[in-house]
């Protein structure tokens, strides 16, 4: 499957990987009558690290799960991962609440940095999931080219940007003996364009360090990188495929799913610990983000409440 050197990997490729594979999904919906979910890591690792990954739940499980009463959704997920951190390969399987299941791993280079998962019900035919599977398979491969291109493309104007930079210091005031100023060229688009990217990627690194703070607002964030909030959000959106505001609340849902799954604290806790000012805008954002409640998910992947 096509991936990218580690050095494409950056955290506006990880991000705009979010945006783009909810698009595509959408397109798959269509095609194939099928839902496919994923999980999706959007911060680096430490050094020495993996990319974390939390789970994602898909409607047919919540369902069956919901009927049943039972949850092994937790040490089928940590098969899963383990499996696509070896190899690259889509696995399927039929899981023991009896529901067809495959996982696609998206690959950058070496480095596993998210999971695509597609569930059916049993009768679904052998035949129609297997194809379902393959084109899935092909939505991840061509995500994964496009955004291995536009990971260079990105290297390619940051370092223009900097060139730029660079003769613009030497232009106005450079030693003796280099020569006479050069009247200053108009911008180019793709001078426009490194800057926007450097821009986001500031945006990205702010929000990582902050989002567990409640009173974080869009109007801080612009005031913290000395910019017009409207012209922020604007470049914000160019780039990356969605609203901020969206990228913010996936940041603090991900690490609400990490305190779910990994603790025993309270709902109203993690919610607070998650940058979120009370338990039921957790809630409401977490049921938007993951189609179900935090205590659905903690029972689901742990089987505690």
């Amino acid at each position: 499957m096509p991936g990218a050197s580690l050095g494409v990997t950056s955290p506006l490729i990880l991000v705009q990987l979010q945006a783009r594979m909810r698009q595509e999904l959408r397109h798959f919906r269509k095609i194939t009558g099928l839902i496919a979910v994923t999980s999706l890591a959007n911060s680096l690792p430490e050094p020495g690290t993996e990319f974390l990954l939390t789970p994602p739940v898909h409607p047919q499980c919540a369902r069956r799960i919901r009927r049943l009463r039972i949850a092994p959704c937790g040490d089928q997920w940590l098969a899963h991962v383990r499996n696509s951190r070896r190899s690259p390969r889509a696995r399927s399987h039929e899981c023991p609440i009896g529901l067809r299941c495959a996982c696609v791993p998206i690959h950058f280079g070496d480095h596993l940095v998210g999971v695509a998962k597609l569930v059916a019900a049993p009768t679904t035919s052998g035949s129609a999931f297997a194809a379902a599977m393959g084109v899935l398979e092909l939505i991840v491969s061509k995500t994964c080219l496009h955004l291995t291109i536009s990971g260079l493309t990105e290297q390619v104007l940051a370092l223009q940007q900097r060139v730029t930079g660079f003769e613009q210091i030497r232009t106005r005031g450079g030693p003796i003996g280099t020569g006479p100023a050069r009247t200053k060229d108009p911008p180019s688009s793709d001078d426009a364009a490194g800057r926007s990217i450097l821009l986001v990627n500031r945006v990205l690194a702010y929000l990582q360090a902050h989002y567990q703070k409640p009173a974080l607002s869009l109007p801080e964030v612009a005031s913290a990188l000395g910019c017009n909030p409207r012209y922020l959000t604007t470049r914000f959106t160019q780039v990356v495929g969605e609203h901020m505001r969206a990228h913010l609340l996936g940041l603090r849902v991900t690490h609400a799913c990490q305190l779910l799954i990994g603790t025993d604290l309270l709902v109203k806790e993690i919610a607070y610990e998650s940058g979120f000012s009370s338990a039921e805008r957790l809630g409401t954002a977490f049921r938007r983000h993951v189609g179900v409640s935090p205590i659905e998910y903690r029972r689901i992947f742990t089987g505690t409440i």
